[in-house]
């Protein structure tokens, strides 16, 4: 028997479910969302990598390090039957390769988003508590820990209280402590081309890989393999399309942090006597504090700044301007960015999407056409 059939017969036999039909599609459907999840992520690293040096933190580092991350692991599982590898992850539960590696995966997926929120800030103690559960996990592996093989619920149930299998459901739960953390990490919005819609985008993608991943190592079950695998190609493909299109990126400007005692927020409690008309606490909100240029600011952040309900704002700039809030605010940024363009039309207008609180470039060109009837560019070449 040659090389080329045994490689077959172990994909259509070795790897076969036992109450999966028809066995041959499910080999097919293996090696191909396989070949095309580490096709994805070699195209979308080298993608990132040549932009790199588009982006002043290391966020797009980070991202190709991630993708680079999943093509090896796809790699490998296409590499099994040709080096004769001994590969029992699919037929344990709670496999402690699949545990530890799922682990280290997550964790090199976090480096991407906390970079974007908090340019600069992963390193040495912030580095190292992202990575204590990974040495945690890996440490008793190098002293030479034994793991208890689970073929059944049955057997976890049995060694549920054991040092290895907890050391395992640590490992896995862990994922899920990561994912949630992105939605409670505060960040410098002045610095940061991250968005409340980003950072929840980023940890649902975050969750659902970790469900993914608890599917895959709880059950043992074909099909959750298969949703692993397409939810990585889902994922890999979104983030590379933010990153190179949709994202804003931070002018030079914006990154020096703001003075001594300033808060972070523009959005400060407003202190006045209780009245029906809330115009002018909106318009101090909006025109002095200059709170439309962040990127968070809501119809209820305005609210609990003037000390009453959202209803009230949409209403009071609806009477008064005869505009929503999202419009109201979007025509300050545009305007904003039109008269900056007329004192300097050669000037690089991406970057003022950032300044006035864009973070994405579909939404800042979509507004900018919406409320000066054309792009940014015509606009700046009609004044040159």
């Amino acid at each position: 028997m040659n090389k080329k059939t045994e490689i077959f017969e172990y994909y259509f036999v070795h790897l076969q479910p036992d109450n999966d039909k028809p066995k041959e599609m499910f080999s097919i459907i293996d090696i191909l969302l396989t070949s095309i999840t580490l096709t994805v992520s070699l195209s979308c690293g080298a993608m990132i990598w040549v932009k790199r040096h588009e982006v002043r933190d290391r966020s797009r580092i980070y991202l190709f390090i991630m993708e680079m991350v999943a093509a090896v692991g796809s790699l490998f599982f296409l590499a099994i039957p040709i080096f004769n590898i001994h590969f029992t992850a699919s037929y344990v539960i709670l496999d402690p390769i699949l545990s530890i590696v799922g682990l280290y995966g997550i964790t090199f997926y976090m480096y991407y988003p906390l970079e974007v929120m908090r340019p600069g800030q992963l390193r040495g103690r912030q580095s190292f508590l992202l990575w204590l559960p990974s040495i945690l996990t890996t440490l008793p592996v190098l002293f030479g820990l034994k793991f208890q093989t689970l073929h059944s619920w049955d057997d976890l149930m049995e060694h549920l209280y054991d040092f290895d299998v907890l050391l395992r459901l640590f490992a896995v739960f862990s994922l899920t402590i990561f994912s949630i953390s992105l939605l409670v990490i505060p960040y410098n919005w002045r610095r940061s081309s991250a968005d409340n819609r980003w950072i929840r985008r980023a940890a649902l993608f975050a969750q659902i890989m970790s469900i993914c991943f608890f599917c895959h190592v709880f059950t043992c079950r074909h099909i959750s393999y298969l949703v692993h695998m397409l939810w990585t190609i889902i994922m890999t493909f979104c983030l590379t399309y933010y990153e190179l299109h949709l994202r804003v990126l931070p002018s030079v400007k914006s990154e020096e942090e703001p003075a001594e005692g300033e808060p972070e927020s523009n959005i400060t409690s407003i202190n006045k006597e209780e009245t029906d008309n809330f115009w002018p606490s909106i318009c101090q909100v909006m025109d002095e504090l200059e709170a439309w240029r962040n990127p968070n600011t809501t119809v209820e952040t305005v609210s609990t700044a003037i000390g009453t309900n959202r209803i009230y704002v949409a209403r009071c700039i609806k009477e008064h301007t005869g505009k929503t809030f999202n419009d109201y605010m979007n025509e300050k940024r545009i305007n904003y960015m039109a008269d900056q363009l007329r004192l300097n039309p050669r000037q690089d207008h991406k970057q003022l999407y950032f300044d006035v609180g864009f973070r994405s470039r579909h939404t800042a060109y979509r507004n900018f056409v919406k409320f000066i009837g054309c792009s940014p560019t015509d606009f700046a070449a009609s004044l040159m």
